[in-house]
């Protein structure tokens, strides 16, 4: 089964996931992000991980050779806060999808510390930045905006680039999630 057609198959199953989605993937080529690297550049000073059912919380995991955190919050990465993704991808890569359940979407891709592009609405033709091209071997694979073939699609975009994988049975399985102490 081609990649996007497993994640139209994904939100299809999952379609609480229409409502919103942040997912940030990261890769270091010296080290694997552990969860005091993710805790450290949003800022928290105690956190501690805890196995749940996928619900809220930013959920953490290694996916190949990435490792991926999904926000069901929404609130941890986002798209118009530049400054923790570009911390997080200091000394390797990140990628971030992220839509909202108003129909806004984003792409973001960082490397070694700095945002490298921007795609709003998920949209070849929206690619800002100050390196436009960086995924030019991939982004031209995506469709027409505003479609779930386009949300599919960036998650697809993401997974041939990161190696990220993101499955139905993963949604129901307990996962580790990083939750900050008060």
């Amino acid at each position: 089964m081609d990649l996007v057609e497993h994640y139209r198959r994904l939100l299809s199953v999952a379609q609480w996931l229409d409502m919103g989605l942040n997912w940030t993937v990261v890769q270091r080529p010296d080290r694997p992000v552990g969860p005091e690297d993710v805790a450290e550049v949003v800022g928290w000073s105690g956190w501690e991980i805890r196995e749940r059912e996928v619900e809220d919380g930013l959920l953490f995991d290694d996916s190949g050779p990435s490792t991926m955190l999904l926000d069901t919050d929404g609130g941890v990465f986002s798209a118009h806060e530049h400054a923790p993704l570009e911390r997080l991808s200091a000394g390797g890569r990140v990628w971030h999808v992220e839509w909202d359940v108003n129909g806004r979407a984003w792409m973001l891709y960082a490397a070694d510390g700095h945002i490298r592009l921007w795609m709003h609405n998920l949209d070849p033709r929206e690619v800002h930045g100050p390196d436009p091209h960086a995924l030019d071997h991939l982004v031209h694979l995506l469709p027409d905006p505003f479609t779930i073939a386009s949300r599919a699609s960036a998650l697809a975009l993401v997974t041939m680039d990161s190696g990220a994988h993101l499955d139905p049975e993963w949604f129901e399985l307990p996962q580790r999630e990083i939750h900050p102490l008060v």
